[in-house]
């Protein structure tokens, strides 16, 4: 037995080593070695296009993430990580900013509950469950995005504004503003919506009704989210970057970029002294991947999810990585070990014999270990000298360790580290698979605090959305995704509340043949869906469409109408059919 243990630990130990040459700070990869100067290192989890990760990256005021794998009520911090099937709830006063990737965002108003129905690299659903919110396409993007309702859904086509307000009586609102383009689909078919317009839409989700009407005036939370667009644009870092690199608009407040002979572009942070990375947070626990970093400062997204970080002349750097190929969020880039009594020795699978954790920051080219997905699986640890197996480790408090039995349970701070001496660190156990710690209450929570339920609104477990089949089937958009869509042609309306497509000839949709129209199973095949260049005027009297609208008393932005209320059903406008959708 102790030589088939002996072998193990040479054969874990050989695939952790790496050979070193000349000063590591200096140090590109080797001639031949994946991750060469231009090239990305592997990707070893073939699920990570299909598990996006959101983070948010504004708050203001009460604002909560009830997280879709537990349930679990928390308070939302900065740069917290959703995933999919993840809620975000905004109480009293409370506002909130959610990023995407690195060109779409989606805000809250107060009182507003957005729900994330799917999120994959380059396919968004976003479900909104009650408020209002701003959905923002800042920079030219070819990203599948839909935001759903219960009754209907929109799906934006070019950069721009596009603000979706749940009336309390039922009504859906949609403006579109800066050079927006959008198509609201229904279950009968879809109506062109364009830039400087707005729609209201109410009825059932089986056979809803819309009437055009003019853009209310802009109220205080689209002033807001125009004032966030500014602070966005006016970021520097997010050119200095891979595009799939996203939330780096927070960098240049907090830092500096400086060109390193070997690495190029790396961005300083400016921090005092005994900082290193990886050092003030939390690991908090996220469907699909686990255990997840979660710092403590106000930029960190980016440089904890991507790249690589060293020790070099300008102090503690971080290097991004390349500018072109595909890169892929990571839960943290980090190697992991154990120390420290109650033992000391090589185990398999998921036993855990030591009192303590550390975790260095993965140096430029160091390799990557998943510890989920099915790279993660296995779960040995290895006997290792973490400062020859890892650069950074070298460096004055380049490690951060802290107790077994407070991993996942409690922020890393200086209160509850641990520090490891030389010897430690030269008889350790490194991590090369899962990490082996049960997931606790506190591993879903993203914050101490307790998450505040004043004002946020009360929404029904089991609600419904609406679904296109042209998004449900991946069907195309308009030619060049979100990258110049151009308006089609408007067509008369007669006026008042109409039905998506009315009948009729010429330019509206035409009625499918009998059982053509029925709604299709999620994702199931579906011809490609032709978008209709056609949309729905109405001039109506006063400026307003053609009908009138009695005032709410709830103002807008707490998802309130804005100015409008329902009027009895007229207008007419004939049925019409269209590509089937259902309700999620």
């Amino acid at each position: 037995m102790k030589q088939v243990l002996a072998a193990i630990a040479m054969v874990g130990f050989a695939a952790f080593a790496q050979p070193q040459q000349g000063p590591w700070s200096e140090q590109p990869p080797l001639a031949g070695q994946p991750g060469g100067p231009n090239q990305p290192p592997p990707d070893s989890d073939p699920g990570a296009a299909e598990h996006g990760v959101a983070r948010i990256s504004f708050i203001t005021g009460n604002v909560s993430v009830r997280r879709g794998d537990s349930a679990d009520l928390s308070a939302a911090v900065v740069n917290a990580p959703l995933t999919a099937g993840d809620r975000v709830v905004t109480g009293d006063g409370g506002r909130a900013e959610v990023q995407l990737d690195y060109a779409n965002f989606f805000r809250l108003a107060p009182s507003s509950e957005v729900r994330l129905g799917e999120l994959q690299r380059g396919r968004y659903q976003i479900q909104i469950a009650a408020g209002s919110i701003v959905y923002r396409v800042l920079r030219d993007s070819n990203a599948q995005v839909e935001i759903s309702t219960p009754s209907i859904s929109l799906r934006p086509l070019r950069t721009g504004v596009y603000r979706v307000d749940l009336h309390p009586d039922g009504i859906t609102e949609i403006t579109l503003r800066n050079g927006a383009e959008g198509e609201v689909f229904g279950p009968r078919g879809s109506e062109p919506i364009h830039n400087n317009s707005a729609m209201m839409v109410r009825g059932s989700a089986d056979d809803p009704e819309f009437q055009m009407t003019t853009p209310a005036a802009e109220d205080d939370f689209e002033r807001w989210s125009a004032s966030r667009d500014q602070t966005l644009l006016r970021a520097a870092s997010p050119g200095r970057v891979n595009r799939d690199i996203y939330g780096t608009e927070d960098l240049d407040p907090y830092g500096r970029w400086v060109n390193d002979g070997v690495y190029g572009p790396v961005w300083v942070p400016a921090v005092g002294p005994g900082w290193a990375p990886y050092a003030c947070g939390r690991w908090v626990w996220i469907d699909y991947y686990g255990w997840t970093w979660l710092g403590c400062e106000p930029w960190a997204w980016a440089p904890y999810h991507f790249g690589r970080w060293y020790f070099g002349a300008f102090g503690w750097a971080w290097w991004p990585g390349p500018v072109y190929g595909g890169v892929f969020w990571r839960p943290a880039l980090v190697g992991f070990f154990g120390w420290g009594a109650p033992g000391f020795g090589v185990s398999v699978g998921f036993g855990w014999g030591f009192a303590n954790i550390g975790w260095v920051p993965l140096a430029p080219y160091e390799r990557f270990r998943p510890w989920w997905g099915p790279a993660g699986y296995g779960g040995a640890v290895v006997n290792v000298n973490v400062v020859s197996l890892y650069r950074n480790a070298r460096v004055a408090n380049g490690v951060t360790s802290i107790r077994a039995a407070e991993f996942g349970r409690a922020g890393v701070t200086p209160a509850t580290m641990v520090r490891a001496s030389a010897s430690d660190l030269a008889r350790a156990g490194a991590v090369n698979g899962r990490l082996p710690f049960p997931v606790a209450r506190e591993s879903r929570q993203f914050s101490s605090a307790r998450p505040n339920t004043a004002g946020i609104p009360r929404t029904a477990e089991n609600t419904r959305f609406f679904s296109s089949a042209a998004f449900r089937t991946g069907g195309a958009m308009r030619a060049g995704g979100v990258r110049g869509a151009e308006a089609g042609p408007a067509r008369a309306n007669p006026g008042g509340w109409q039905r998506m497509n009315p009948a009729g000839g010429g330019a509206g949709w035409q009625r499918f043949p009998a059982g053509e129209n029925r709604p299709a199973p999620r994702y199931a095949p579906q011809p490609q869906v032709r978008i209709n260049p056609s949309i729905v005027q109405n001039p109506g009297s006063q400026g307003r469409g053609g009908y009138s609208r009695a005032p709410f008393s709830v103002p807008r932005g707490g998802g309130a109408p804005r100015g409008g209320g329902s009027a009895p059903r007229g207008g007419g406008g004939s049925r019409s059919s269209g590509h089937g959708g259902h309700r999620q």
